[in-house]
């Protein structure tokens, strides 16, 4: 799943894609996007059946301000971007065709796209989607 996810957002045209958290050390490039877990909640009945799994996943686009004459244009352009390589062209976006291999119950952004505003030694724009997948999981499964 994981590996779906990251292959949609290296469809993203100018953008460095990571799996990892967000550092500004790592991030050189003047368009890019990291892939990090968030939460992850856990639901079961019993040790033996599947069980519920709500895992929320953050996406960190960001835009290097010295590298840019339109940083807020680019990165909300960014953030569209990001989400025409999730939903375009998709039947149902809570379930994408994509994630078919995944026993998932839905797929959604679950809090409004957050744009953080850098600090005076920092470097980046950046903004944070948030993802909730909710999907049933065997006891000992991997991603």
């Amino acid at each position: 799943m994981i590996n779906a996810i990251l292959s949609r957002l290296k469809m993203v045209d100018g953008a460095t894609v990571r799996e990892g958290f967000y550092a500004q050390s790592l991030a050189k490039e003047q368009c890019f996007i990291f892939l990090q877990p968030y939460t992850d909640g856990f639901g079961a009945v019993n040790g033996r059946d599947k069980y519920r799994d709500d895992l929320a996943l953050q996406i960190v686009a960001g835009v290097t301000l010295s590298r840019t004459e339109s940083p807020t244009a680019d990165l909300i352009n960014l953030v569209r971007n990001i989400r025409s390589s999730f939903y375009k062209d998709q039947r149902d976006i809570n379930k994408p065709n994509w994630l078919k291999g995944v026993a998932l119950i839905g797929f959604k952004e679950s809090e409004p796209c957050k744009y953080i505003m850098p600090e005076a030694h920092e470097k980046h724009g950046l903004a944070v989607i948030t993802l909730s997948i909710t999907q049933t999981v065997e006891f000992g499964e991997q991603l």
